[in-house]
């Protein structure tokens, strides 16, 4: 760590203290950070007044923001993730899972994203095999080749000659 923040601070003040104190340390505005991160200054304070489940319920993904904004501000990496771990966070996909036919928490209801995505991936291969078969089985029926047409013109010009 290149700060004169000490590892000792970490430990004693909250993470989102911590930041805040890293950011003004390095003289930097939330907006300026913000827009280098490109998120919502909104969010950046939320991490900073320690409201990180506030986040989650907006859908984001906490701790990807908290490791971005904690590498933009140098600090020391293993430091966060202790502080990271500290906090329970439900994974990412368990944060969303309800969003599929957005009805709320209930997921029992919900169906499987990876049951219905077989399912169509399923039925467009089969649409397409049914549809390769069909098109060879019809082009066979239209299919002239060399000699039915030498044959066709060959009768053509016999009935010619016959008139």
């Amino acid at each position: 760590m290149t700060e004169t923040t000490s590892p000792q601070q970490i430990k004693k003040v909250s993470l989102g203290k911590f930041l805040q104190l890293r950011r003004q340390e390095l003289n930097l505005e939330i907006d300026g950070v913000a827009t280098a991160l490109r998120v919502k200054s909104q969010d950046l304070l939320l991490i900073e007044s320690d409201q990180i489940d506030n986040l989650v319920k907006r859908g984001l993904y906490a701790p990807g923001l908290i490791r971005s904004y904690a590498k933009y501000l140098k600090t020391d990496e293993k430091e966060i993730e202790k502080k990271l771990m500290n906090l329970a966070f439900k994974s990412n996909t368990e944060n969303k899972k309800h969003l599929l036919l957005n009805i709320g928490k209930e997921t029992s209801i919900t169906p499987a994203k990876d049951d219905f995505f077989n399912f169509l991936l399923i039925s467009i291969l089969l649409f397409l095999i049914l549809l390769s078969i069909y098109n060879s089985l019809e082009s066979k029926k239209s299919l002239i080749t060399s000699d039915d047409l030498i044959l066709k013109l060959e009768n053509a010009d016999s009935r010619r000659h016959q008139e």
